[in-house]
């Protein structure tokens, strides 16, 4: 990199498409990714190289009454600055269904549990 171009900080929703044999599309895959490139331009071929490099097939191995799965990439869904220092990221990650019933008064607290590591 040079010093009068040190790049910045990008952030990417890259989109695969599901497709089933003898179904065609099922559902999506979506994914997040965060990294530094030194142009726009250069952050897309980046964006573009993830996408591909994660297509892939299922196979199911002979005898079994599974169809091909193929995950191929669709597309990049956008790809934002996001500066050359942020100090945080966000993710949206989407809304889903609740399963439980709280009541509209209840109030959460948050500080009562400390999150464990996901590993």
């Amino acid at each position: 990199m040079s010093r009068a171009n040190p790049g910045q900080w990008f952030q990417v929703r890259l989109r695969w498409a599901v497709m089933e044999e003898g179904q065609g599309l099922t559902r999506w895959r979506e994914e997040e990714h965060i990294f530094f490139s030194e142009s726009r331009e250069m952050a897309f071929q980046e964006a573009l190289r993830i996408g591909y490099a994660e297509e892939c097939s299922l196979i199911p191995r002979d005898g079994d009454d599974m169809p091909v799965v193929d995950f191929r990439f669709a597309e990049v869904v956008y790809l934002e600055e996001q500066g050359t220092a942020p100090t945080a990221f966000k993710v949206y990650l989407g809304e889903k269904k609740a399963t439980e019933r709280i009541d509209f008064y209840h109030v959460f607290d948050p500080e009562v549990q400390v999150p464990q590591s996901i590993f």
